[in-house]
């Protein structure tokens, strides 16, 4: 483990691995190797729906992960909800134990050999798209913090490439989605919730034909000849969430 101590040669070796892997689990058992941490990358598909079908690829040992599935801890996973819900990195140590149900999940962890010490990247790609990156150790306070603090720039850095495979692994190298614009986004999705372009001009301050230009730029990236196929290709892409009877969302 090389732990608090920065080489940088060697990080750089690393990331260097992780970028060249010929797949995310193998990426992630590069940085487990390098750190002596479980590594985990979780790609979400609708966290916003509650309904998620995600991409998730871990060094956690396989018996925990039966029992984690088995016990649906995912519903109730603090690391997951707030992952989700945040923007910037943070400690599994600032997460609240408020339920007897997430106290069991904890202690099952530990029991099946996991550590007690935490650390999660939230990332977002330009489509929308979240992903969670974490670490999980056996160190301990103030061993782990100190161990966070040297390593939080190649960890962010790991992430962000681990997000990047993880992206051409699902969607391929033309991933469409990372062409697609904020605003092309923003009016696709109101599309989707069944909103003319006139009335998508309204909600968003913009004339009905600066809103049909950007539709058709989003036909034209997502090679659609229509937009209701390119609602459906957006939500395959998981740019938008499927529908429900809230309505779709875009992703936040």
């Amino acid at each position: 483990m090389h732990g608090v101590e920065i080489i940088s040669g060697a990080q750089e070796a690393l990331r260097a691995a992780v970028a060249a892997a010929s797949n995310v689990q193998e990426a992630c058992e590069a940085i487990r190797k390098y750190y002596d941490v479980h590594v985990v990358y979780h790609l979400a598909q609708t966290p916003d729906t509650g309904r998620d079908a995600p991409f998730v690829k871990t060094t956690y040992p396989t018996a925990w992960v039966g029992h984690y599935v088995l016990n649906g801890y995912v519903n109730i996973d603090p690391v997951v909800h707030e992952g989700f819900q945040r923007v910037l990195p943070f400690d599994w140590s600032e997460l609240s134990v408020a339920t007897l149900q997430v106290e069991r999940l904890f202690r099952d962890a530990i029991r099946f050999g996991l550590g007690a010490s935490g650390y999660s990247v939230p990332l977002t790609d330009k489509a929308g798209r979240r992903a969670l990156f974490s670490i999980n150790g056996m160190m301990v306070k103030p061993a782990w913090h100190d161990f966070v603090r040297a390593n939080r720039g190649c960890l962010t850095d790991l992430a962000q490439i681990l997000h990047r495979r993880a992206l051409v692994e699902v969607y391929g190298e033309g991933d469409a989605a990372q062409r697609l614009a904020p605003r092309e986004i923003e009016c696709l999705a109101w599309v989707a919730q069944g909103k003319e372009a006139p009335q998508i001009a309204v909600i968003l301050g913009l004339s009905a034909h600066t809103v049909r230009a950007y539709l058709k730029s989003v036909r034209h990236k997502l090679n659609c000849t229509s937009i209701s196929q390119a609602v459906d290709r957006a939500r395959q892409l998981r740019i938008l969430a499927p529908p429900s009877t809230g309505g779709t969302q875009v992703r936040q």
